[in-house]
This record gives C-alpha cells, sequence and structure tokens, in this order.
C-alpha cells in the first residue's frame, strides 16, 4: 500500500515539474474527498465494500434453541471510501482536446492475512472531444450508472441494488445529433465487477457488451435511454459433464431515466428491465435451465424490474431529501433451477426501501449528513418451476448513517 501510494506522488509531481519546465500545454488538477461514515444496522445485513454500499437484510438462521442468530445489531465506522483523482488537460490530438483522467480510493478486496484494505482503481481514461463528437477509451462508469441522474444520498451506494454502480473498461463514442441529444455507443469488458459465478467469462466469450444510450438535455430538464447486451461464457469445462463446452449466458437490460429541476427541489427517478446483471450489483443472475440429470449445462437469465425516485430540497444550507426504491425478481425466461453463487439476493422475490436524509452544508463542499434507511426483503423459502422465490417470508432493517465530507 505504501509503495503504491508512494508511486502515485511521484508521478504526480513528476508530470507538474516536467510540464512547468518544458512549457508543454499540459494542466494537471488534483481533486477528491475526505469522507468518514459511522452506520449502526438493526439486522445483520448483506453488504459489500467494507459494508458502505448495502444490499439487504440476510433471513433467519436459526441455532439449535430456535434462535434468528441474525437478529442482532450491528455498527461500523470508516473512511476508506475517501479517494482522490488527477485530471490532465493537454494538448489538441487529430484536432480534439485531450484529457486524460485516473481516480482511486481504498476499497479494494481485502487482505485475507490482515485485514486491511487495498488501494482500488476507479477511473482510468483518455477522452478525446472534438465540435460533436467524443471518443472516451479506459475504465469508466457502465452505461447504466448515469452520471447526470443518480440519488444524492448520505450512504455510498446511490441507490443500490435498485439503481446500477458499475466501472468497466470500454470504448465509448458519442455524437451530438442536436445541441440538445446526444446518441451514445459502448463496447466493453469487466474488471472488479464481475458477474457472479463468472470469473473470466466476459473475456473467454470474445464478445464484448454492447449498448447504446440516448439523451437529451433541455435547461434544468433531464431524460435517457438505454439498452445493452451481454454474452458470457461461464466455463470452459461443462460442470455437469465434465467436457470442454462453448455454452454461453446472456444477459440484457432496458432502462428509462428522468430528472427535473422544479426550482425549489429537484425530482429524479429512473426505471430498469435487467436479465442476468449482477455485474452492475443488481438482484438476480443466472440459472440453469430444467434439463435432465447429466446433460450439459444451458444457463438462463432471471428477470428483475428495479424502479427509484428521489427528491432532494435546492436549498443552499439544509438539504433533506428522501429516497424510494423498489425491486422484483420475474423469474428466468426458462424452466430453470437456482445455481447456488451464481446471483445477487436469487431467494429474494422483491424488495423496497424509503431512505430520507438531510444534509447540513457548511459550504457547498463541506457538509455533514444524516440518514435513516428502512429495507423489507421478501425471501422465498422455495423457487417456482422459472427459479423464483414463493412462499415469502418478510425481514428488515433499519440502517442509521452519519457522514461528513470534504471536497477538495
Amino acid at each position: 500500500m505504501k509503495r503504491i501510494l508512494t508511486t502515485l506522488i511521484v508521478v504526480v509531481l513528476t508530470t507538474m515539474v516536467f510540464a512547468q519546465e518544458e512549457k508543454k500545454p499540459f494542466k494537471v488538477e488534483i481533486h477528491g474527498f475526505v469522507g468518514v461514515n459511522a452506520y449502526m444496522d438493526t439486522r445483520q445485513s448483506v453488504s459489500v465494500r467494507n459494508g458502505n454500499i448495502y444490499l439487504f437484510p440476510k433471513s433467519a438462521s436459526l441455532d439449535a434453541e430456535g434462535n434468528d442468530i441474525n437478529d442482532e445489531a450491528y455498527y461500523d465506522m470508516d473512511a476508506a471510501f475517501s479517494r482522490f483523482n488527477i485530471g490532465v488537460s493537454g494538448p489538441e490530438v487529430f484536432g480534439a482536446k485531450s484529457f486524460a483522467f485516473i481516480e482511486g480510493d481504498f476499497l479494494g478486496d481485502k487482505n485475507p492475512n490482515h485485514q486491511d484494505v487495498n488501494f482500488r482503481l476507479r477511473h482510468a481514461f483518455i477522452r478525446l472531444n472534438w465540435d460533436k463528437t467524443s471518443l472516451l477509451v479506459g475504465q469508466y462508469w457502465h452505461p447504466l450508472f448515469i452520471t447526470e441522474n443518480f440519488a444524492n444520498t448520505v450512504n455510498l451506494s446511490c441507490g443500490t441494488p435498485y439503481h446500477p454502480l458499475n466501472r468497466q473498461p470500454m470504448i465509448r463514442l458519442g455524437y451530438q445529433l442536436t445541441d440538445k441529444v446526444e446518441a451514445i455507443g459502448f463496447a466493453m469488458s469487466q474488471n472488479d465487477f464481475l458477474d457472479k459465478g463468472m470469473h473470466e467469462a466476459s473475456e473467454n466469450s470474445l464478445i464484448p457488451e454492447m449498448a447504446l444510450q440516448l439523451k437529451f438535455k433541455n435547461k434544468g430538464f433531464f431524460a435517457a435511454v438505454t439498452g445493452g447486451f451481454k454474452a458470457l461464457k461461464p466455463a470452459l469445462v461443462d460442470p455437469n459433464t465434465g467436457i470442454k463446452t462453448d455454452e454461453l449466458a446472456k444477459g440484457s437490460y432496458f432502462t428509462g431515466s428522468i430528472k427535473n429541476d422544479f426550482g425549489a427541489f429537484t425530482f429524479k427517478t429512473e426505471a430498469l428491465f435487467t436479465a442476468g446483471m449482477t455485474n452492475v450489483v443488481m438482484l438476480g443472475g443466472f440459472a440453469e435451465k430444467t434439463n435432465q440429470p447429466g446433460e450439459p449445462r444451458k444457463y438462463t437469465a432471471i428477470k428483475n424490474f428495479a424502479f427509484w425516485a428521489d427528491i432532494e430540497s435546492n436549498a443552499k444550507k439544509v438539504k433533506p431529501g428522501v429516497l424510494f426504491g423498489y425491486t422484483e425478481n420475474l423469474g428466468a425466461y426458462d424452466k430453470a433451477t437456482p445455481l447456488a453463487g451464481y446471483t445477487i439476493g436469487g431467494n429474494i422475490a422483491n424488495m423496497y426501501s424509503i431512505v430520507p436524509r438531510v444534509k447540513f452544508m457548511a459550504t457547498p463542499k463541506i457538509w455533514f449528513g444524516v440518514e435513516w434507511m428502512y429495507v423489507v426483503a421478501a425471501y422465498g423459502d422455495s423457487y417456482d418451476e422459472y427459479a423464483k422465490p414463493v412462499e415469502l417470508t418478510d425481514y428488515s432493517n433499519n440502517r442509521v448513517t452519519a457522514s461528513m465530507r470534504y471536497t477538495f
């Protein structure tokens, strides 16, 4: 960790000195924030990234006397999501304005021996901007994470798992159709956001994930529609037969997103239909098509519907807001058997959250916030023939979060 940080600091300082001494047209800026979260859950829950990204409450786990082990509170404090970035504006390249960006935080995988948190790459890309065309190559937000429209929550998750969360290596080509409409095409691979149970499945398929997006902007109004498709190769050897296989697991998505500034407050909302999209940290995944024992495995995507809506005050000093989210397992495309390890919340039939918050703005860059998250997840005791959970039991959790952020 110290070696990585030292190297980054040396690179930054060297770049700045070189740019000044050679008088080349480079402009280097360093930004980021220091953030601290403290939170408490009333029930044991599933979360990722040091507990900062909340997913859902755990179902019952009974001891020998019938006591629910997961019916226990939990708290933590963390600052590992603090981050910094380096932006470099450079000379014209092929007639385009050039820009390079790299950002990291400390929410990488934990070391199994020491339980410390490793430095993690968030973004790293080169961008070229012409009059109407833009080209981005590198690691950046997945097209389902629309930077113009996400919930401005106190917690770090921005509405996950109702709202997608993912960064992927990509080639991103945008074209300004009019002064208000932009069309963007994506060709992507995967990095640290992987489909559950499918390590290197994207690379082995030789088929990039493809997406197309249209954005509309007009003063305080924003809208976007996004559609995409991916094909994964989960295994080189069939787990049922032990024979080499070329079987693919196919996922897809279609979403609509809207934001409007009403002056006193801003309203944001989004509806998403996804199938087999655990790589964007949403519920669902893949199941195995029903077949005879010993036959080769065939995958079928589990469909999922998600919806969220967020309202936040535009006041300068005290900014209340509230987020509502709902998601539902719609079952697999085909008759299927659940696959352990290939889903996120595969035994959850539906879930909803209500998340009120308030931020106290010391300055536009420094704030303190408190938030209450109430979450209810309906777990199934069994599955129907399409791998959809049935015979449901609700489990709820209350998470209270206090956070302070200093942006520079």
